[in-house]
Order: structure tokens, then sequence, then C-alpha cells
């Protein structure tokens, strides 16, 4: 109950400061990385149902570690940055409630949770008041109450099957039930044929917004795929994970705005975490920290147009290098968390995702090559979080023996990287609402042909 108390308290005081006009103290998240850390460290686990079977079950577990520390760390960052009184309260908000999502489950309070993360989502994307950001954020809505009522239907036909919302006593499950539950968490985990709301969203929101966004927020709904492993068909959530996957990393690979660069390889870097269960709580950690760590360098960088960038300063050349080098799967730093995944697949599931990494490191040279200059400028103080955090990752699940393969597959990026640096897109297709609700209503009908 403590932790239960302890995320209430938070939300509470994100509203109270908001009613207040006041900024969110930056040692609030601080006590909350503290505290999710000594909690880990010494193994504070529960398993609490509230009120039966019509009530909410809450699992802190092994799983929930893994995006709990993701939360923790991406805000400790974040919260480094300057941000308005209004922004800092709504992130403080949604703290508590990714706190409270990440150990839900229970059918109910997953779908309760996930669209309390979206409604303050809607929120934070506005509030930059730009008029783009208005209308992606307002298609994010739209597409999402579309998504989220057919999840709720699916739960309905569940609950009338086995008579309990409690994802372990689920065991009665039929696939036209499955599959709503399955495409409403696809839209929001971001996988494309669901998720053409992501790019825009992402890359047009504020840069603190943009990283907590592709950092933590779209976790919420794979935590949720994840705990519903035995619920959704999971051989069907793959292979639209590697479509994604795939797609993802040759829109990413074209793109010249930075900021599109980098919500586009979350489109793909969500379609490597749901290639497998066993594997999808560390990679989700792996790309969190470093997509949070690549958004919140945007505001040190020249312009939005990789093209047009002449010399970067040393320390953002360098802090922009580790970012892209610890995504790209370097030996050491979080991305090489990669060669897990790699483990579990076999025969054309895995040549596909090689295929991937080898692109995503073929996005990330255009950075590494950039030339700099010294200008004696200090980098900001959330490069050493993120850089101490996936070091840590790198290091703890490191899979030595793969290092020679992770070097080849970085090679090979360097090599398509030449081979096609000039090939440019100026338009992205599917991103107007039509195009958007239709894909995501042809992807509903292929999940359900494909469970059948």
């Amino acid at each position: 109950m403590i932790f239960l108390v302890y995320n209430f308290l938070i939300i509470s005081l994100g509203i109270i400061f908001l009613f207040l006009k006041m900024k969110t103290p930056g040692w609030i998240v601080l006590v909350n990385f503290l505290f999710i850390v000594t909690m880990v460290i010494f193994g504070y686990r529960f398993d609490l149902v509230l009120t039966g079977n019509f009530g909410v079950h809450l699992l802190l577990d092994q799983t929930s570690y893994f995006f709990l520390i993701l939360t923790a760390v991406v805000f400790l960052a974040v919260f480094t940055k300057n941000m308005s009184y209004s922004l800092s309260n709504l992130m403080l908000i949604l703290l508590g409630t990714l706190n409270l999502a990440f150990v839900s489950y229970d059918l109910f309070n997953i779908y309760v949770t996930v669209e309390v993360v979206s409604l303050i989502t809607f929120l934070l994307v506005v509030e930059g008041k730009k008029k783009i950001q208005y209308w992606s954020a307002f298609k994010y809505l739209i597409l999402g109450t579309v998504g989220m009522n057919l999840y709720l239907i699916g739960i309905g036909v569940l609950y009338a099957e086995n008579g309990t919302l409690s994802i372990s006593d689920i065991s009665k499950v039929n696939s036209f039930a499955s599959t709503l539950v399955a495409t409403g968490l696809l839209l929001r985990a971001g996988v494309f044929l669901f998720s053409m709301w992501l790019p825009q969203v992402h890359s047009e929101a504020e840069t603190p917004v943009s990283a907590v966004l592709s950092g933590v927020v779209v976790k919420s709904a794979v935590y949720a795929l994840v705990r519903l492993e035995h619920v959704v068909n999971w051989d069907v959530v793959k292979i639209f994970a590697i479509f994604s996957a795939l797609s993802g990393v040759l829109f990413a690979f074209l793109s010249k705005d930075y900021k599109r660069i980098l919500a586009y390889s979350t489109l793909s870097q969500i379609g490597i975490v749901l290639v497998s269960p066993a594997t999808a709580p560390v990679y989700a950690l792996s790309h969190g920290i470093s997509k949070a760590w690549l958004f919140l360098l945007k505001d040190d960088l020249p312009e939005r147009d990789v093209t047009k960038w002449k010399k970067l300063d040393f320390w953002t050349w360098l802090s922009l290098s580790m970012a892209s080098l610890s995504i790209m799967g370097l030996p050491g730093l979080a991305g090489f968390s990669k060669n897990l995944v790699l483990e579990q697949l076999h025969g054309w599931e895995k040549i596909f995702m090689e295929v991937v990494f080898v692109g995503t490191a073929a996005s990330f040279w255009k950075f590494l090559l950039k030339p700099f200059e010294f200008k004696k400028k200090l980098p900001g103080m959330y490069n050493p979080v993120l850089f101490a955090t996936s070091l840590t990752i790198g290091l703890y699940f490191a899979s030595w023996g793969k290092a020679l393969e992770s070097f080849f597959l970085t090679g090979a990026g360097l090599l398509v990287y030449f081979l096609f640096k000039n090939v440019r897109i100026e338009k992205y297709p599917l991103e107007d609402f039509e195009s958007m609700l239709g894909v995501y209503l042809l992807g509903v009908v292929a999940c359900l042909f494909l469970s059948l």
C-alpha cells in the first residue's frame, strides 16, 4: 500500500501545484528516482487484489521493475530542462500515473491507466499552443478513442466468458476478443499500420514532451501487451512488430528532419521490443533511455534539417554520438541488449531483425559523421544521467560473445549509409486523418484474419 499512497501523493502534488501556478520542484523527481531504485535493490514486491473479481489487481514484480526504472530515469533527465509551471506539473501527474500503470494487472485497470496517460499526453502536446500541435493531438485523441473502445469491447467479451478481470485468471480466450484487445493496445504502443499518428505527435511536441512520449508513454501499452501475452495472439503481434520495425527504419533513414528521424525510429524500435515478450521489458528500457537522450539534445542542435548542419559544438556532437551509438547497439551501451532479442529469434525472423539493426545504424551514422568544432560549451546536465544509465544497462545485460556480430551490423549500417545517403523523402504518407483511420481499420481486419 505504500507504493499506492506514494503515487497518489505525487499526483495530488501535481494538481495542487497546477492550481497554485507553481513549478514542480526538481527534488520531487529525484526523490522518485531514489524511491524506485531503493525499491528495486531491496526487492520490494506485492500482489494485491483490492475488491475481488470486479476490483483492481496490482502486481509489482521483475517485469514492473524495468518500466518503473525507465520512468524514473527519463523524468529525472527531463526535469533538468526549463519548463513552464503547467508543463512541469502535468509531467508530475503523468509520472504518478505511469508508476501506477506499470503495476496494473487487471483488464479494466489497464484500460483506465492507459486512457489517463493518453489524456495527459494530449494536454502535454498542445502545451506549445501551435496549430500543428493542436491538430496532431486531436488526431491522436480521436484514433486512440477508437482503438481503446475496441479494447473495451474485447475485455467485455473476456469478462463474460471468464467472470473475472484479473489477467492471471483469464483462461477462456476467443480470437475476436483477443484481436480487439491487441489492436487497441498496438495503436497506443506505436506499431506501424495502427499508429501513423505517432511521427507527427512526437516530432511536433515540445522537446521535453517528445522525450517523455517516445521514451516512456508508448511503453504503457507495451507493458500491457506483455502482461496480456497469453490473452493476445503473440504470433500475430510478432508479424506486425516485424513489419513496424522494417517500415519504421526505412522512413527514419529516408528522413532529413531530426525529430522525424527519431519519431520514425520509435516506430521501428517498438517493433523490436514486441518481437519477443521475454526480452520486451529489457529492450523497452534500453530504447527509452537512448531515445529520450536523443530527443533532449534537439535544442542544442542548429536546426531540425540535418542536411543543413555545418559544424556542431564538440560537446553536443559527443553527446549526440554517444546517444546514437547507444541506440545503434555499441557493445557496453544500452542498445547492446539487442543481442538478447536476436537470441530469441530464428530463421527469417532473425534475418529481418538483423536488417532492421543495420538500417538503424545507417539512420544514425548521419549524426556521427558530422564535423564539429570546440566552443567550450559544457554539455547539459541530463547527459551524465542518461549516459550512466545506458552504460549500466549495456554492461549488465552484455553478451560479450556477440560483440563482433554487433560491430559487423554497425559497420554494415555505415556501408548502407554511404550507398544511399543522398536518397531522401520529402512527403510523409498516411498521416492525414482519413488515411490514418483507414489504415488502422485495415490493420484491425488483418489482425482478425491472421488470428482466425
